[in-house]
């Protein structure tokens, strides 16, 4: 439990340890206390309130019906009525003895948890929003939905499907609180810790609603940690290093746990490196003679161009056998052809960035033309698209690297304009 006075957060204690303390004077009734799990902070006098009331009113009177007076047993009002009585009395809340139960079953006439099973699952379903109205789920509460389930005879599975829904929210919340709250990657993990022994749900189900609040928390982190150059997310690789830390202290890995976040993040460091370390030449099997080469790799070249096309164009028509292949046909025909512009693959080769200029290696032809006549670059999920001060738009399909691709090139041209 975590104490603060005044607006300041200014020790923790176990809940055993806090009586001795506000004994000793150390922590007041009027201090703030908050546990992991909490939506906000309460006051400690909260903690020793009376004994509430059942969280579930007692049912109102009915008299018995036909099949009741037939088999000469009780109402199912008065079954329900008997075990509101014995859990309001009994002296362990929320729990009614089994010798109870059996003695009210023969009192009314009927096996009451097999008759009344739907008005159980009802006030189960109650006491739980009552529980975790306050968004504070304490041993105490616990411990009397254990005792609700046993007195109404659930077997763990019908136990389970009455609240997983319920705790599944209130423990992806906690979790979020936790990870967002002020304090080390240690204190967050014993927080977490702590939450997960107080929220009766089974270890699969807390580590998969577990994982889906820190992948969130991590994207989040991510979003912080990302800068932009040119519109694309670049990531310092000690950026990058520090979130692998971070989701290694709550017991995950992010290469193994989030794969689709640990591809973004790799992809980030990498135009992270491309953008600002320098430019590193790379070896070519082409004859470049003394200029450098800084990217190199097989694609296919796109131009937009005007296409003539051939449409046809009739209303109601029917074709009937005459003779062998000679058939007779009615109705109106007609061709029309026209233009529309599509962007066709004219050539595959080797694409070259040296140090002054594009180079194409291509099959059908060859072309070059200088960083100085790029106009703009833009990078595609396939493609980068290169508009230059003359002649058409050029579209470099790429089968991977295409991001890469564009940053290099981008730094090219800037650093052949000045």
């Amino acid at each position: 439990m975590h104490l603060a006075r005044a607006g300041k957060e200014y020790g923790s204690c176990t809940a055993d340890e806090l009586a001795a303390r506000m004994a000793s004077g150390e922590v007041l009734s009027t201090d703030y206390y908050w546990r992991p799990g909490m939506k906000e902070w309460q006051v400690i006098s909260t903690l020793f309130a009376p004994r509430l009331p059942l969280p579930f009113i007692r049912p109102a009177d009915k008299s018995t019906n036909f099949l009741d007076d037939l088999f000469s047993r009780e109402s199912k009002v008065k079954g329900l009525q008997l075990l509101w009585d014995k859990l309001a009395a009994s002296p362990r809340e929320c729990l009614v003895a089994e010798t109870d139960i059996i003695a009210i079953t023969k009192q009314v006439g009927y096996d009451l948890r097999k008759r009344c099973q739907d008005e159980f699952k009802q006030w189960y379903r109650q006491a739980l929003a009552a529980y975790l109205a306050d968004r504070l789920f304490t041993p105490d509460e616990k411990v009397n939905l254990e005792n609700l389930a046993r007195t109404f005879g659930f077997d763990p599975e019908t136990t389970l499907s009455l609240h997983r829904a319920e705790f599944e929210s209130y423990y992806s919340v906690g979790v979020r609180t936790c990870l967002l709250r002020a304090g080390t990657l240690d204190e967050k993990s014993r927080q977490l810790d702590l939450l997960a022994l107080e929220v009766p749900l089974p270890h699969s189900v807390l580590d998969e609603v577990c994982g889906k609040a820190i992948a969130s928390y991590m994207d989040g982190l991510f979003h912080e940690a990302v800068s932009k150059e040119d519109d694309d997310d670049v990531l310092d690789p000690i950026k990058a290093d520090e979130l692998r830390t971070i989701a290694s202290a709550y017991g995950m890995t992010i290469a193994k746990n989030y794969s689709d976040l640990a591809n973004r993040m790799d992809r980030a460091t990498n135009l992270w490196r491309l953008y600002k370390a320098p430019l590193t030449p790379i070896s070519s099997d082409r004859e470049l003679g003394s200029e450098s080469c800084y990217w190199e790799q097989q694609v296919d070249v796109l131009q937009n161009k005007r296409v003539t096309v051939r449409r046809s164009f009739g209303g109601f028509s029917s074709s009937v056998k005459i003779f062998g292949s000679l058939r007779y046909r009615v109705g109106s025909y007609d061709v029309d052809r026209q233009t529309e512009d599509q962007i066709v693959q004219v050539d595959s080769g080797k694409l070259l960035f040296l140090a002054q200029r594009v180079v194409f290696d291509g099959q059908l032809k060859n072309f070059n033309f200088k960083y100085s006549k790029v106009v703009d670059i833009t990078a595609y999920s396939d493609a980068v698209a290169v508009s230059r001060d003359t002649g058409p738009d050029l579209y470099f399909k790429f089968p991977t690297g295409q991001a890469e691709a564009a940053v290099i090139l981008r730094r090219l041209v800037r650093q052949a304009k000045g």
